[in-house]
């Protein structure tokens, strides 16, 4: 590496043989301030000596083992959740059900956004159906339902169909899900998508889709946050694991360079 920055050092002034000083100090100090110079530039550049392999890994709320040794090479660690914008959807369901049921499993960050717009596409429907926004308690996790999206839904409403509605920033906390419930018995074939609006920059505390690195015991107040969209280059011991955590289900990327 020494001699890559020397050598765009000796570029950046347009310098291709190296200066000859007329002592050994000023040699030494020659050398030190050639590659002061270069080193911004040099930090700027990412010098892959071979085409690049990546896998894509699930991490969950658990610490997840993401890199075992041994390691030979730079990595490069992407985390692709982004927002596109201040806008950004989600589905929250898609599927059939004849019962009662709901998204806790999979909820949706949305402390970040101010407006909640929600479309529903039935393809199939018997008996009545009310769906439900639901946001969770931060300190306790328990659910707690914010309002009634859709009431009565059924074969009349008319349906099959779509149906929208707007909650603006009705229940919009930090963590989304819905659930869905019979008034008269029966089936029903539909997916229910939100848009969220009016966003900020997500974070831990946002959109909960930053991604915490460090060993096996790490959380996310430990961990080195990587944060949704940004990618890092690390430099592994040749003999440690790296782990990785979520506040909810996400993915990381990860580049052997």
């Amino acid at each position: 590496m020494g001699g890559v920055r020397q050598y765009i050092a000796q570029r950046r002034t347009l310098n291709i043989q190296p200066v000859v000083p007329s002592d050994i100090y000023g040699a030494q100090q020659a050398q030190q301030s050639a590659l002061a110079s270069s080193e911004a530039y040099v930090m700027d550049m990412l010098i892959w000596t071979r085409a690049p392999k990546s896998v894509i890994l699930a991490v969950n709320t658990t610490p997840t083992l993401i890199i075992t040794p041994p390691n030979y090479w730079p990595y490069l660690l992407q985390n692709p959740n982004i927002q596109v914008g201040l806008t950004t959807s989600f589905v929250l369901f898609n599927g059939t059900v004849n019962a009662a049921g709901n998204t806790e499993l999979t909820p949706i960050g949305d402390a970040n956004y101010m407006d909640l717009h929600w479309n529903l596409d039935v393809t199939a429907i018997s008996g009545t159906w009310d769906i439900i926004q639901q946001e969770r308690d931060p300190n306790t996790g328990n659910w707690a339902d914010v309002q009634t999206l859709f009431s009565g839904i059924s074969a009349v409403t008319p349906l099959p169909g779509t149906l929208y509605t707007f909650s603006g920033h009705l229940g919009s906390v930090t963590d989304l899900a819905v659930r869905w419930v019979p008034t008269v018995a029966g089936s029903i074939t539909f997916s229910l998508t939100v848009t969220l609006k009016d966003g900020t920059g997500g974070s831990a505390s946002g959109l909960a889709r930053s991604i915490f690195l460090g060993d096996s015991t790490v959380n996310p107040n430990n961990g080195y946050e990587l944060k949704e969209g940004v990618e890092e280059v690390i430099m592994l011991g040749p003999d440690l694991q790296l782990f990785a955590i979520a506040l909810v289900n996400t993915f990381i990327k990860v580049f052997v360079m």
